[in-house]
């Protein structure tokens, strides 16, 4: 991390506002309140007026008062507000559904100048465009004495006005359909197939010739759907790509990087927007929107590898005009900030310094009022920043303890998911169940993405725990039986492999890709969950299941529900969801059942072990985690996965991270996440002091028990001897 600085500023101008009489008392306010950098937006309709004319007075103007303040400017280049006379030069420029619908340029929320969502990334006129405006945006401010970094993305996504496709179930509000789109997908198909040939037995079709080829509109053929939307993951990533790539080439001295909300599913997903992993490679440093949630925590960990991680648009003063933002004081802002300080982030920036006038977004996001006045988040932030300035330096070379356990993640089964259920809820609830858990109960976890699967790149893992894990390829399968049987532990959910992405079809049996017969296991009947005779009476037919689910529930009735009790060997009950197998096989140990029934086996695997479910169990845990909380714990004892300085299970719902540089332990957070007080028992090394509430802690090789109150969150500080 030695050359990046800890950051601590605001977003300060999205043009037109604030207005040019607020800014000199603004910045220099930001300067007494302790900032070491501010983010100005340089937007393309904004700024390139015309096709030959360049508008940045207003940013110069800007950018000399930064220097007077002694802040360092991040510009971050918007290129999602479209100018007027793009479309003039390029008519078919515009996005276009595959309903055949073109996206119109218009004002939103967060784009209040209009001109969004901006042209297709395909379209080459419109990416000239592009490549015009950035270059003459870097040669304008790049020898500017105030510049600090660039952010030459804000939260990549295909298109705002159709982020979230399960809105139209049928698809057709899916981007990008225009024909430069289809010629770049056709082009992107023949680099993968080879041959026409190859294609047709993937897909299984009868094309004779390329330009036949359709852009898939719906997920009822799986395998072309999967493919069609890994062509335009791999179109955000390009477009990524160029843009890092120009502004490397014209200046040389400054950090480039952009910027991502975490995909989590829930707001940002693969279907719409970018593969993080992928489209951040190539970035400088790792950076975010985003709050301590823990799936967002995880995603950005996962995200990041060893780059130096910020959270550049820190949302905790949120809000719109039919919800003002909520009053923070100072427990608000280090319930947010302890926690990703302690996960790696080294610096912030708050969306943004004053509060939102215009549009849909007014009054709130701000750090002060929109007349400029302190909030009681404004005075918390200036201690914050008295008491921390001095650990900076530390704290940049601290690293977050590695990753022990991987929850495996994949784009392609994200994809088969949504082709499933025209939504991605089961699936986002099934992985949040697991990371909640072991989040709150201080274990270390990052996600596996499908690459890193696929290549065996599994280092320094022990676990690995494989949500709804239906669709995988068959390199996926092969490296993690090979992982396994070098030592690894795993828990799968039901169906694992019954979709071999390499081969375009639904295995034959599951497990699948092989695996049945290399682990000697086998579902030998598989159902849904609202088949089952539980007594339920569909009383709880999932929203998220299809409107063609629900036609035939409510058409042939059903005992069951979306959960089902599994009784678990030891006399407990856990909780399955969804999908029902029934498993057997050899040397099994069986770990659960239902009405006599095993669902849930156990069973050594080479030099490591397996544990196979013959459902979705982090799902279940949304019902009653006490099952699955039980279960984790059994995996992890025979893992030999530990725990956040040996803080037991029992103390589950208080976050402690510890933070060590090549000198050993430096600095402790310590979250109570839950609204009731807490004992805790932490066992770990030498004498402790919380900055903010005086705490200190002495710990030894035993136990040690801490009272927290609620909502305790300190950092902590490791004396010398």
């Amino acid at each position: 991390m030695t050359g990046f600085p800890f950051l601590i500023g605001a977003q300060y101008y999205r043009a037109p506002t604030p207005e040019p009489e607020c800014w000199e008392r603004d910045l220099r306010a930001m300067h007494a309140l302790g900032f070491n950098c501010v983010k100005y937006w340089v937007q393309w309709r904004w700024s390139h007026r015309r096709n030959d004319r360049f508008v940045f007075d207003d940013l110069d103007r800007l950018m000399d008062l930064a220097y007077v303040e002694k802040l360092a400017v991040h510009l971050n280049v918007i290129f999602d507000v479209s100018p007027h006379w793009l479309y003039e030069r390029h008519t078919d420029a515009k996005q276009i559904t595959a309903a055949g619908r073109p996206i119109e340029p218009r004002v939103v929320a967060h784009r209040q100048i209009g001109g969004a969502p901006g042209p297709c990334y395909s379209h080459p006129g419109a990416l000239r465009e592009r490549e015009k405006f950035l270059l003459a945006t870097v040669e304008h401010f790049r020898d500017h004495p105030a510049l600090g970094m660039w952010d030459v993305w804000n939260e990549p996504e295909l298109s705002f006005p159709v982020r979230k496709p399960e809105t139209y179930q049928d698809g057709s509000n899916l981007v990008c359909y225009c024909p430069n789109c289809r010629d770049r997908f056709h082009a992107w198909l023949v680099r993968k197939y080879k041959t026409l040939e190859h294609l047709n037995a993937v897909w299984g079709r009868c094309y004779e010739r390329w330009h036949e080829v359709e852009m898939p509109t719906t997920g009822d053929g799986i395998v072309d759907f999967v493919d069609w939307r890994e062509f335009q993951q791999d179109t955000l990533t390009a477009e990524a790509e160029w843009r890092l790539r120009l502004v490397k080439s014209e200046d040389k001295r400054h950090t480039s990087y952009l910027h991502v909300v975490p995909n989590t599913m829930r707001i940002f997903n693969s279907l719409t927007g970018p593969d993080d992993q992928a489209i951040v490679a190539r970035s400088t440093v790792y950076a975010c929107s985003g709050n301590a949630e823990p799936v967002q925590l995880i995603q950005s960990l996962s995200a990041a590898g060893d780059k130096v991680m910020y959270n550049v648009e820190s949302h905790i003063n949120g809000g719109m005009l039919n919800m003002h933002q909520r009053i923070n004081h100072l427990p608000q802002l280090l319930r947010d900030w302890l926690p990703q300080i302690g996960l790696g982030f080294r610096g912030f920036m708050f969306w943004q310094y004053r509060s939102e006038v215009l549009g849909r977004e007014a009054p709130a996001w701000g750090l002060v009022r929109p007349d400029g006045t302190p909030r009681p988040v404004t005075e918390a932030t200036r201690l914050w920043i008295e008491k921390m300035t001095r650990y900076f330096p530390t704290l940049l070379a601290c690293r977050a303890p590695s990753a022990t356990i991987g929850i495996w993640r994949s784009r392609k089964n994200e994809f088969f998911h949504y082709a499933q259920h025209l939504s991605l809820t089961q699936l986002s609830e099934s992985i949040e169940s697991y990371v909640n858990r072991l989040y709150r109960a201080n274990y270390t976890m990052k996600f596996v993405q499908l690459s890193e699967l696929e290549l065996g790149d599994l280092k320094g893992l022990k676990l690995m725990i494989l949500p709804s894990c239906y669709y995988l390829t068959q390199a996926e399968l092969t490296n993690l039986d090979r992982w396994v049987r070098s030592g690894g532990t795993v828990l799968v959910e039901a169906h694992l492999g019954g979709y071999d992405g390499t081969l375009g079809r639904h295995g034959r049996v599951m497990p699948g890709g092989g695996l049945s017969e290399l682990w000697g296991i086998r579902e030998d009947e598989t159902t849904s969950a609202y088949h089952l005779e539980t007594g339920a009476n569909g009383d709880a037919i999932a929203d998220s299941v299809s409107d063609d689910v629900k036609r035939a529930l409510t058409a042939t009735g059903t005992d069951g529900c979306r959960y089902f009790p599994i009784a678990l060997r030891e006399g407990h009950v856990a909780w399955g969801a969804e999908r029902f197998a029934l498993v057997n096989g050899t040397d099994l140990t069986v770990e659960g059942t239902f009405d006599g029934k095993t669902c849930f086996v156990s069973k050594p695997m080479g030099a490591g072990f397996l544990y196979y479910c013959g459902t979705n169990l982090g799902e279940g845990g949304l019902k009653h985690a006490d099952g699955l909380d039980r279960i984790l714990q059994g995996i992890l004892r025979r893992a030999g996965v530990e725990s956040t300085l040996d803080i037991q299970w029992t103390d589950s719902g208080v976050r402690v991270d510890v933070l060590r540089n090549e000198d050993g332990l430096k600095f402790m957070t310590i979250v109570n996440l839950d609204k009731n007080p807490k004992t805790i028992n932490l066992r770990g090394d030498g004498k402790w002091v919380g900055l903010f509430t005086d705490r200190r802690l002495h710990l030894g090789s035993a136990t040690t028990p801490v009272v927290l109150e609620s909502g305790f969150s300190d950092f902590f500080v490791r004396e010398l001897s």
